[in-house]
């Protein structure tokens, strides 16, 4: 009876360290500047708030302006404005490479020519841009992260209600969507897959902008870009629970890796992705469940 006891505990021991480490698994979070030539992207780990690495993208010459952001476990997807404010030429992939990035290996049309992709996101389905800026109502575009096609509505999925200067985007495991309202909005509201608002808006906490938003990659919680100088953490509904200084480096967008890795641009889709796909949907199914 002793030694059941005994190894009762030890097997509580386990499953209770167990479940700190997968509690304490590394976030990686990537800004990108708007600094008008001079912007760096840079990657934060979160959970051990410490600087890992930066580069100066291809993509931002003299008086181009950072603007959205994406990352996996092998690549940056990044937009920048033309001349700080005008169109976006197109999606620009760079490598990784452990946070010091590295010169473009692939580029992506604009989904819509003149206008400028304020923001992208990975999604179960995909890699999502947010286009439309400086004057129309935003609309998500779904693209194959592959070949930069689009595999979504061909004239892509309009954010009713918002900006056209909205710069905070992300996808959740479900499909749906979470954006600000406007341009450093730090109110952010939740749309359905046809855009359409859901419920109602929340202010992200303890901040006076936000410039972008992420999923984490469990999708559980978010994380936002804060007052251009922070990146501040909530659950789902925006409950405050954690934030870092980065450090004195200004950003615009923000980007969490996710953990995948597509092949590089210009190959066909790949199964893993395919399996990545289902990974999210399994993680989506279990949180409704909880919520049931």
């Amino acid at each position: 009876m002793v030694l059941k006891k005994k190894r009762s505990l030890l097997l509580l021991a386990v499953l209770a360290a167990l479940g700190s480490v997968t509690a304490r698994a590394d976030v990686l979070v990537s800004g990108n500047a708007a600094g008008f030539g001079t912007g760096v992207i840079g990657t934060y780990n979160f959970t051990q708030n410490s600087f890992v690495g930066s580069f100066l993208p291809e993509g931002a010459p003299p008086g181009n302006n950072g603007r959205g952001l994406a990352l996996t476990l092998n690549e940056f997807f990044y937009t920048e404005l033309t001349g700080g404010f005008g169109p976006t030429d197109g999606i620009r992939v760079a490598p990784y490479n452990g946070g010091a990035g590295g010169a473009d290996i692939g580029f992506f049309a604009n989904p819509i020519p003149g206008t400028g992709i304020q923001d992208l996101a990975f999604g179960a389905a995909g890699l999502y841009a947010l286009v439309g800026y400086p004057s129309m109502t935003p609309r998500v575009f779904l693209l194959n992260p592959s070949t930069g096609q689009i595999i979504g509505p061909p004239g892509g999925i309009t954010l009713q209600g918002t900006d056209p200067g909205t710069d905070g985007f992300t996808v959740l495991p479900d499909g749906t969507f979470i954006a600000n309202l406007g341009d450093a909005e730090n109110v952010y509201q939740h749309f359905d897959a046809n855009g359409n608002p859901i419920g109602g808006t929340f202010s992200v906490p303890f901040a006076g902008a936000s410039t972008g938003v992420d999923i984490a990659p469990d999708g559980l919680s978010l994380y936002f870009s804060t007052d251009f100088n922070s990146i501040t953490h909530t659950d789902l509904n925006g409950v405050f629970i954690d934030k870092i200084n980065t450090q004195g480096e200004l950003f615009e967008d923000l980007a969490v890796q996710q953990p995948f890795s597509p092949p590089p641009p210009g190959t066909p889709e790949p199964g893993t992705y395919a399996l990545f796909a289902s990974g999210l949907e399994a993680i989506a199914w279990a949180r409704r469940r909880r919520k049931a």
